[in-house]
């Protein structure tokens, strides 16, 4: 697994960049600040470069990011209804996942580096879930909610959900409409994680959702966000303001 589970959290920094020197200086900086686990954030890329395939930015990207780096990397393609960059259509996400994972197998890339956020969303996740396990990848099903919080009880089904796919790595972001909110979600997380013992990765965005970045780790949630230069969601904390609060104990 991509995430140590000794870290409280485990770090990790999103990769915006969209050319390769941006991507791979991005890389260097977030490692030499601190990043446990670096996300190169696809969609950026396809966003600034339309028609782009997974093959063709695979050996000019990954190898050269794996070869300057120690750091684990975890490949996500945030579609525009989940808060990224793109609109895809489920078929043309299929393909870009599925060209992914053959580009990553002939590269033969250590599967102890790499990691997959896959949206819980698409009809073509289980079966990539389950190809991307195989090779050994860490994988993560990510569901974000960029309207509301749902009632505790959605939740927790949302995240059972999610875990009936086997040996993935639950990601679910909301959206806080009040303190109480984060405080739910916080309280499910701990209890989720405390009955399924699995791991999980659970967080409000936004400004409201701020603290639950800094103090999820308490409740069951696994890894945080923190930036180095430009973020990828609302309310991510640099990563020297991260470290600083956990440093503290907050």
């Amino acid at each position: 697994m991509i995430f140590d589970e000794s870290k409280q959290p485990s770090i990790i920094v999103p990769l915006t960049g969209t050319t390769t020197q941006m991507l791979i200086d991005q890389a260097r900086e977030a490692e030499l600040a601190g990043a446990d686990v670096l996300e190169w954030r696809i969609d950026f890329m396809i966003g600034a470069h339309q028609n782009l395939s997974f093959t063709s930015m695979g050996r000019e990207i990954i190898e050269p990011i794996l070869a300057e780096t120690t750091t684990p990397l975890l490949l996500t393609i945030r579609t525009m209804e989940q808060g990224g960059q793109v609109k895809l259509t489920d078929g043309r996400y299929r393909i870009l996942l599925a060209e992914m994972l053959d580009t990553l197998k002939y590269l033969q890339v250590p599967a102890e580096r790499i990691g997959i956020d896959l949206e819980f969303r698409f009809d073509g996740t289980p079966d990539l879930s389950a190809r991307a396990h195989e090779l050994g990848y860490t994988v993560v099903v990510s569901h974000h909610d960029w309207i509301e919080t749902p009632d505790s009880e959605l939740v927790n089904l949302l995240l059972d959900s999610i875990m009936e796919l086997d040996g993935v790595i639950p990601k679910l972001a909301v959206t806080p409409q009040s303190d109480d909110d984060v405080d739910r979600l916080l309280e499910v997380t701990r209890k989720v994680s405390r009955e399924r013992k699995r791991p999980i990765i659970a967080l409000s965005m936004g400004e409201l959702g701020r603290r639950s970045r800094i103090e999820g780790w308490k409740y069951g949630s696994i890894a945080t966000f923190a930036t180095v230069g430009e973020g990828s969601a609302p309310g991510q904390p640099t990563m020297t303001e991260l470290r600083d609060a956990l440093d503290s104990g907050n």
